[in-house]
Parts: structure tokens; C-alpha cells; sequence
């Protein structure tokens, strides 16, 4: 066979343009598949990094409600820091502790109806009172024994037609947290902004902290105590909980305890107070 210089020319180029688009799509291939191996490595690490995260911040929570299970001020000099947040930074997780009884707040599970009102129409900040109502029925036909629906309450029917998959309960609170279920209840709510509440820096007072039905009520007898914990997070994200003791043998144990991760709308974050910084070994 004979071969014009022509031809061979061309085949030859043909040939080397067929080479170079399968190098470049080996290498497309390869690039992609290294990209796939990267993000699989970099998930893995990032669950690692948040399972690592919470098991100290696990560890720091523990290491404050031990420091609190004794009936005395565990810190010395701090005693005037009662019922006041206080910074600790247990294995250099950076929180917040607030230590309190329960005899200040309304238990709604023997309050009257009115005081209920009162402080939800307090809490809601509507003026008409209408929300207030709504809300303020809601939680009392959960509460109460019978069938019967409150002008603006909530009964069996209800819940049942938006398909929840309980009822109310027809009798006392047994957690606080029942009240998420009540129709009208928002996490905004139950929960509010603990982190408003606390100093921004040295010298600076808190702002008041919003009201909140965690904070306005409770379910337990005067001689709970109720331990706070904030522990900031990235950006305004930070974890909230919220854990009830209560004495046997000497000691205070855990009765219940209350977890949620919250955004808050105050700006400032408190990482800067140093003022009354507790370091915990």
C-alpha cells in the first residue's frame, strides 16, 4: 500500500488529537475522583471534629453540675455570685453557669387561672391580648381533667386534626418541656435568649434577659435547684441547657435536664468577660 505524504500527515494528527483528548479526560477523571476523595476525608474529619467537640462540652457539663451537687457555694470568696452567671472553663470549654432555686417562679401546675393569664399576657407582648388568650387556653385545657374547650383552647379535636400524634394531657405537667407540644407554643417562646442576659464585658451590666416560659414557670417544689449552662458556639449559635437537681443523701442529683441549641439576637457575644473567670481543672 502506498502512502501520499498528504495522508500520512493527517493520520498522524488525527492520531495525536485522539491521544490528547483521552489524556485530557483521564485527567478529568482523576481530578474528579481525588475531589470525591477529599470531600469524603474532609466529612469524615468534620463528623470527628463535632463528636469530638461534644463529648468535651459533655465533659465540661459534668464537670460543673459535679462542682454544684454539694449544698454549699462551691467557690470560695464567690458567694456574693448567687443566682448571677459565671463564667468556668472546664478542659478550655468556655461557659456559663447560673445557679437558682425555684421559688421565684409560678408552678403551673397549682397556679390559678388568672395568674397563668397574667403572666402569658406578660410574656406574649400583645397588645390586644388576643394571642395571649389563645395561648393561655391552650395550656389550661391541657392542664385541666376534663374534655371541655376553652373559648380559645385546644382540646382532643384539635390535635388530632393537625395529626401530631398525641393529645393533650388532661392532667399536671410532668416537664417543663411538655409545653412544646401546646398549640401556640414557639421554641421563641419556651426557650427565649438566655445569652442576652449575660455580662458582654468587664464593667458592662447585662441586658435584662427576655421573658421566657422556661424561666417564668416550673413544675417542680421550692426545693429544686435549677442550674443554667451556657456555652457559646460559631457565629451567634450557642447551646442551652437548663438542668433541675434535687437533694438525696446529701448530694444533689439530676431530675431532669432541658438541651437546646439557640441563636441569639443580643450582638455581642460574652466570651470577653473576664471579670469573674473561674478556671476548673
Amino acid at each position: 500500500m502506498v502512502f501520499f505524504a498528504g495522508e500520512h500527515l493527517t493520520l498522524k494528527v488525527k492520531n495525536n488529537g485522539s491521544a490528547l483528548i483521552i489524556v485530557l479526560w483521564t485527567l478529568v477523571l482523576i481530578s474528579f475522583l481525588a475531589g470525591q476523595y477529599l470531600d469524603h476525608n474532609r466529612g469524615k474529619a468534620s463528623i470527628a471534629e463535632n463528636a469530638w467537640n461534644s463529648l468535651r462540652q459533655k465533659e465540661a457539663v459534668d464537670s460543673v453540675l459535679h462542682l454544684f451537687a454539694t449544698d454549699s457555694w462551691p467557690v470560695p470568696g464567690q458567694e456574693n455570685r448567687k443566682e448571677k452567671w459565671n463564667r468556668f472553663s472546664p478542659n478550655e470549654i468556655d461557659l456559663w453557669v447560673k445557679v437558682e432555686g425555684e421559688s421565684n417562679r409560678i408552678n403551673i401546675n397549682t397556679a390559678t387561672d388568672s395568674r397563668i393569664r397574667e403572666k402569658i399576657l406578660e410574656l406574649s407582648e400583645d397588645d390586644l391580648g388576643d394571642e395571649a388568650d389563645q395561648l393561655a387556653d391552650a395550656i389550661l385545657d391541657w392542664r385541666d381533667t376534663d374534655l371541655l374547650v376553652r373559648t380559645n383552647g385546644a382540646e382532643a379535636d384539635f390535635y388530632d386534626t393537625k395529626d401530631v400524634g398525641y393529645r393533650p394531657a388532661n392532667g399536671p405537667f410532668k416537664v417543663l418541656t411538655e409545653l412544646l407540644l401546646i398549640r401556640g407554643v414557639t421554641p421563641g417562646l419556651f426557650w427565649g435568649d438566655p445569652m442576652v442576659g449575660i455580662p458582654t464585658g468587664a464593667g458592662r451590666k447585662a441586658k435584662p434577659m427576655p421573658l421566657s416560659l422556661l424561666d417564668e414557670f416550673t413544675v417542680y417544689p421550692k426545693n429544686i435547684r435549677r442550674v443554667s449552662i451556657v456555652i457559646p458556639g460559631k457565629g451567634n449559635g450557642y447551646s442551652f441547657i437548663t438542668v433541675f437537681l434535687e437533694m438525696k443523701n446529701a448530694r444533689w442529683d439530676i431530675l431532669q435536664l432541658c438541651r437546646s441549641m439557640l441563636v441569639t439576637s443580643g450582638g455581642e457575644r460574652p466570651l470577653d468577660q473576664t471579670e469573674t473567670e473561674i478556671e476548673l481543672s
